[in-house]
């Protein structure tokens, strides 16, 4: 019916637009040994009647061998996830927000905050995060802003986490406890208990050209409930890192 014919023929315009997009990031800082299409195509996309299931990374041609970010891109080479710490204690992570690590192997001319060989931490899917196939290794295309921070080390795992320091105008929170029981004494269940929305500032970035820093190490703060990435490092401890706008105010 009409409908269906609409929303086939809209959804088929959204996805070249998103390809097209992408394609615009790199294609044209591509190196290779002989000149290909200048369009880039998303890999292992199936359909049906034109409706888009599945859309996996952006698989660059095997005869390209570099790929050169424009304008405040960064270029990562994803490192191997970890599942567990080598205590064996499973890592956090709720679906969609998990933070992966990776080595910057090139970047935009506009980058003002890292450099080339970097260990970076980033939220995989952030806004303007692009799973790249190159060669066959795992990389990501990412905007210098969505960086959360910078590991100590490349590989760094969940016990270097409290060693991380956050990008730009973030800060690192060491989250208060979740009460476990109510003031007349009912235990609460692990779903029941409210979520953490203060603690102790750890780390502070350098702050950035329009976000000067104004949170200090030290000071107990509070924020936005649903703010920033969360993580735990090997020992337990919970941490947050999230913008400084984010701060509702230090008590």
């Amino acid at each position: 019916d009409i409908f269906k014919v609409f929303f086939r023929n809209a959804t088929t315009q959204i996805v070249n637009m998103i390809s097209s997009s992408v394609v615009q990031h790199f294609s044209a800082k591509l190196s290779c040994k002989k000149p290909t299409s200048n369009r880039a195509s998303l890999s292992k996309v199936s359909s049906r009647r034109g409706v888009v299931v599945k859309a996996a990374a952006i698989e660059v041609p095997i005869e390209y061998r570099k790929v050169t970010p424009l304008a405040d891109r960064v270029f990562v080479k994803v490192a191997d996830a970890e599942t567990k710490t080598s205590g064996g204690v499973l890592l956090p992570g709720q679906a969609g927000t998990k933070p992966t690590s990776g080595d910057i192997v090139s970047m935009g001319a506009k980058t003002e905050l890292l450099k080339v060989g970097d260990t970076v931490l980033y939220s995989k899917f952030g806004i303007g995060c692009t799973d790249v196939e190159l060669q066959g290794e795992a990389y990501v295309m990412i905007a210098e802003k969505d960086i959360i921070g910078k590991m100590p080390t490349s590989g760094a795992t969940a016990s270097d986490i409290p060693e991380m320091t956050p990008l730009g105008d973030r800060i690192m929170i060491k989250l208060e406890k979740a009460a476990e029981a109510t003031a007349g004494g009912l235990i609460l269940s692990e779903g029941s208990r409210e979520k953490p929305i203060g603690g102790t500032v750890v780390k502070v970035g350098s702050g950035t050209k329009k976000e000067p820093m104004e949170v200090k190490v030290g000071q107990q703060v509070v924020y936005f409930k649903y703010a920033g990435d969360s993580m735990t490092a090997a020992d337990g401890t919970e941490y947050c890192v999230l913008h400084q706008r984010d701060v509702l105010g230090a008590l």
